[in-house]
């Protein structure tokens, strides 16, 4: 029974892709084969259907004993013929615990069977993150039930993955959960808000213990400005980047509205460090984020620390909560003019968009300014700038018209309008 378990362990290497057991063919030699699992957790009765292309499902599931979490299934409904599926298992703090990947030959049946080798706790949680290439359709199947577990591209979906996640248990003493995981230094120092004599402030975290990879899923972090001013810098600390590397930076507001979307690419990034100039009006005691993401499938991989006493926010990797901080900084410039903090974000800036639900045409008029440019941009909630244009406003021209024919997602987006130091946002909702 083992050397024949053994066998097709080995086989499913070579037919899965799994990068991380290509010497865990053998393991069976060591455990009793008489029973596949110890304990499993599965998920039946599927209701529903996940459609991903250049996306990916984010599914958390809880450990059932110490030891190995030895193969994954999932129920899959369709999937392209070529296409190639990436399937990762995750701590927590976002660590790549095992990687395997699948093609249309190796689904049976309406399943893939992925066999594994991932050191688990019982009761720990961990993550399994699916994602599909852009231009590859896979469809996975899925049961309806609350939301809190699993996550499409970021947003909470109701629901889990129908699949079994298969376990056997290994006495404690043999498993290193923290492997290849960076250990602690014994450096504790950390300045959150370190207000200096020049007017600036800093918010950072840094004294890395581990990495977060990315291949195009979002890498969010809030942080709480240290000063009513401007944020004037931030920097994520980056551990690789492919030399192709292409991919967005954004900031967001306490009601999760875009401030900020850049293109980046690997010539941003210096000594090890991704560093982006901006000048955000932000208030003190409030809350904001910092999100990078990869696109075109190219590889990142972010500083993390998992220290709790460090922790000075919440990060997440593709909308699911991790138990670490992304190593990072955000600069504040201090406003020496106004300290009043109830008027301190107020712009004069008044826009109406109309029709609001819109179809083929957004029309927006901007009111508050006689004259002056204006920079008017349409950006949907992953921070992607679907247009962009400069206005001169004067007392005969102060509407606009974009052309949305080939805004084909239908969904909220969020219209933005920059006029010197003022910027004001308001939501639009594509019929």
């Amino acid at each position: 029974m083992n050397k024949f378990y053994s066998t097709l362990a080995a086989i499913a290497v070579l037919t899965s892709g799994n990068i991380l057991a290509q010497d865990a063919a053998a393991l069976t030699n060591s455990l009793d084969a008489t029973s596949a699992f110890d304990c499993s957790y599965d998920v039946k009765d599927a209701d529903n259907t996940i459609l991903l292309n250049g996306s990916s499902a984010t599914q958390i599931f809880t450990a059932c004993t110490d030891g190995k979490l030895l193969e994954v299934s999932l129920d899959i409904k369709g999937l392209n013929d070529r296409g190639t599926y990436t399937v990762e298992v995750r701590s927590m703090n976002g660590e790549i615990l095992n990687l395997a990947s699948f093609k249309k030959e190796q689904v049976l049946d309406g399943k893939v069977v992925l066999p594994m080798e991932t050191h688990v706790k019982s009761g720990a949680r961990y993550i399994l993150n699916v994602t599909a290439e852009t231009g590859y359709d896979l469809s996975l199947r899925s049961k309806q039930g609350p939301m809190g577990t699993l996550t499409i591209d970021g947003t909470p979906y109701r629901g889990q993955l129908a699949g079994q996640f298969g376990f056997k248990t290994v006495n404690a003493t043999t498993l290193a959960n923290d492997e290849g995981r960076v250990a602690y230094g014994g450096d504790d120092s950390i300045t959150p808000l370190n207000k200096s004599a020049n007017g600036l402030c800093n918010t950072e975290v840094y004294n890395h213990t581990g990495r977060i990879v990315t291949t195009g899923e979002s890498i969010v972090q809030t942080f709480t400005a240290c000063s009513n001013g401007f944020l004037s810098q931030t920097s994520v600390q980056i551990q690789h980047i492919d030399a192709d590397f292409v991919g967005r930076l954004f900031i967001k507001d306490p009601h999760n509205t875009v401030l900020l979307s850049q293109e980046v690419t690997a010539r941003n990034v210096r000594d090890g460090v991704l560093v982006v100039p901006m000048n955000i009006k932000v208030r003190e005691g409030f809350t904001y984020k910092i999100g990078v993401k990869s696109i075109y499938e190219t590889r990142l991989a972010v500083q993390a620390n998992n220290k709790p006493a460090d922790a000075l926010g919440t990060c997440t990797f593709n909308g699911t909560e991790l138990e670490t901080n992304l190593c990072f900084s955000a600069l504040v410039r201090e406003n020496q003019n106004d300290d009043d903090p109830s008027t301190f974000i107020e712009s004069t800036l008044k826009v109406i968009a109309f029709p609001n639900p819109f179809e083929n045409e957004l029309g927006i008029r901007i009111d508050g300014i006689e004259e002056g440019k204006v920079i008017v941009q349409l950006i949907d909630f992953t921070g992607n700038v679907l247009r962009a244009d400069l206005i001169n406003i004067d007392p005969d021209n102060k509407v606009i018209t974009f052309n949305t024919d080939d805004i084909d997602e239908v969904g909220f987006y969020s219209l933005r309008v920059v006029h010197g130091d003022k910027v004001t946002h308001t939501t639009v909702i594509k019929h």
